[in-house]
């Protein structure tokens, strides 16, 4: 437990400024003094109040301060492989849709200027946008460029064009940032990129997609990704016969990033790992042996196995609700392999397992974090990721 002393996220000095804001958002005193709380050893650590996953003043606070001023994930460039290309997101109350402009990927407001009508849903391909109210047409980089009928008001077209919102491409994943000053993420993950250099991520595609709305707090979604220890119970007959939670281990935490591995039982032979896709990339022996479980802060997640990677892209939605996509991504030239729609609908199925276990035994704790009798819960040495998750969002808070 090398790391337990070690501050991953070191909380800015306070101010009146920020101190009164905390004040003024609502939340309860014990939320107060949790995020007023230094960093304890992880031997010697709790975990945030249950109330952090039940109150909404909590979550406003949440995304006032850590999801509009960090990079959160959207999309991979896969998706949108031609100008034109769309897809659509509904994130922190705004309606967006990811495009691939002449130009670049832009992440524009989806609302039409006119009367607030959403242009499009869902993915597709355009050469431009047409409100489905009155038929006002925004080209690929938002600008208006049709509005009938309005000759006889005081109306011009020139200079009007929908919100757009900064976007970053990192290893083929689309990033956005709605408050448009944050770092760039890059340089942030830089090491990570160096380290997934034969994997070419941007070469991945989405082999399939599974959908899901629950009632769970966001944070309880990202831990759970990123221990293995509940492997012993949720996962007993799914994972745990390979993956033993007992020889995990998390690495020490980066600031923008953390990494848990889960290696195999030794005696498996590496085919054991692999679901029958082709190799992400040149791994080494240890790599061939394990899966490795990826958060890039707030809530970006990634299981990278052998041949594919689970991949799941949230939106939260509330102090009780996330949506997400988890996503199978395979190497580009997969699907051309004889058996590539058998391999994957067996990987489908094994996934939707695997997510009911956990959907269903997260219910349950999002439920009892919402009883009087719930308590701050101890961390176990295999809850690292937890830990280092929990110092950030203090961290990010009294920012």
């Amino acid at each position: 437990m090398h790391g337990s002393a070690i501050t991953q996220h070191p909380a800015p000095v306070a101010n009146a400024a920020s101190e009164g804001a905390l004040r003024r958002s609502g939340i309860s005193e014990t939320l107060l003094q949790a995020i007023r709380s230094g960093e304890q050893p992880l031997e010697h650590a709790s975990t945030l109040p249950p109330e952090a996953y039940t109150s909404e003043a909590f979550f406003e606070l949440e995304a006032e301060r850590i999801f509009r001023r960090q990079w959160l994930p959207l999309g991979h460039a896969s998706q949108l492989r031609q100008v034109g290309d769309y897809f659509t997101v509904d994130l922190l109350g705004e309606m967006l849709v990811v495009v691939r402009a002449a130009d670049r990927v832009r992440a524009l407001s989806r609302v039409c200027l006119h009367r607030w009508a959403p242009l499009v849903s869902g993915p597709g391909h355009t050469r431009r946008f047409s409100c489905p109210f009155h038929k006002w047409a925004y080209d690929l980089e938002g600008r208006l460029v049709g509005a009938p009928l309005m000759e006889q008001v005081d109306f011009q077209l020139q200079g009007r064009c929908l919100p757009e919102y900064r976007t970053e491409i990192v290893d083929g994943f689309i990033y956005v940032n709605f408050s448009g000053d944050a770092e760039p993420l890059g340089p942030q993950l830089r090491e990570l990129s160096e380290s997934w250099r034969a994997l070419a991520p941007s070469n991945w595609i989405i082999g399939t997609t599974l959908e899901y709305d629950c009632r769970i707090n966001w944070k309880i979604v990202v831990e759970t990704f990123m221990e293995c220890y509940h492997h012993i119970a949720a996962h007993r007959q799914t994972f745990e016969p390979t993956y033993p939670a007992r020889l995990t281990h998390v690495e020490e935490g980066r600031a923008a990033w953390t990494l848990c591995h889960a290696p195999a039982r030794p005696e498996l032979p590496d085919t054991h790992l692999c679901a029958g896709f082709p190799e992400l990339g040149e791994l080494s022996a240890q790599e061939r042996h394990e899966f490795r479980l990826y958060l890039i802060y707030p809530y970006q997640l990634l299981n990278v196995m052998p041949d594919r990677t689970f991949w799941f892209c949230l939106q939260p939605d509330g102090a009780t609700r996330t949506r997400f996509q988890a996503h199978i991504m395979v190497r580009r030239d997969a699907p051309e392999q004889p058996g590539y729609q058998e391999r994957l609908e067996a990987e489908r199925r094994f996934l939707v397992l695997v997510n009911d276990e956990d959907v269903g035994v997260n219910e349950l704790q999002q439920r009892g974090a919402a009883t009087r009798a719930a308590m701050p819960g101890r961390f176990s040495h295999l809850e690292k990721a937890l830990w280092q998750l929990a110092s950030y969002v203090r961290a990010r808070l009294q920012a």
